[in-house]
C-alpha cells in the first residue's frame, strides 16, 4: 500500500511539473487527481480534443469557478506521458 501511494505521489508531482511547464495552472492536490486549466484554452475544448485522442479527463460544464478546469486522474507514468504529449500539441 505504501509503495503504491508513493508511486502515485511521485507520478502526480511529475505530472504537475510538466503541466506547469506548458502553461497550466494546477491547484494543490494530495489526492490521486489534479485540477488544471490553461489560461489560453477553454476546459470544454481541451476535454473534447483529448477525448478525440482517446484520452479521457473530467470536465464540469456548469457555469462555475471550475468550468475551465480539467479533473485529471493520476494514471501510470505512460498514461501521464501520453496526456502531456497530447496537451503539448493542443496548446
Amino acid at each position: 500500500f505504501r509503495a503504491s501511494c508513493a508511486r502515485v505521489i511521485q507520478t502526480r508531482e511529475q505530472l504537475v511539473a510538466e503541466l506547469q511547464a506548458i502553461g497550466f495552472e494546477v491547484l494543490p492536490s494530495a489526492a490521486n487527481f489534479i485540477f488544471a486549466r490553461h489560461p489560453a484554452h477553454r476546459g470544454a475544448a481541451l476535454a473534447q480534443a483529448l477525448r478525440d485522442r482517446a484520452i479521457i479527463v473530467r470536465h464540469f460544464p456548469r457555469p462555475a469557478r471550475i468550468s475551465d478546469f480539467l479533473r485529471i486522474t493520476v494514471g501510470s507514468p505512460a498514461q501521464c506521458a501520453a496526456l502531456v504529449a497530447a496537451l503539448k500539441e493542443l496548446v
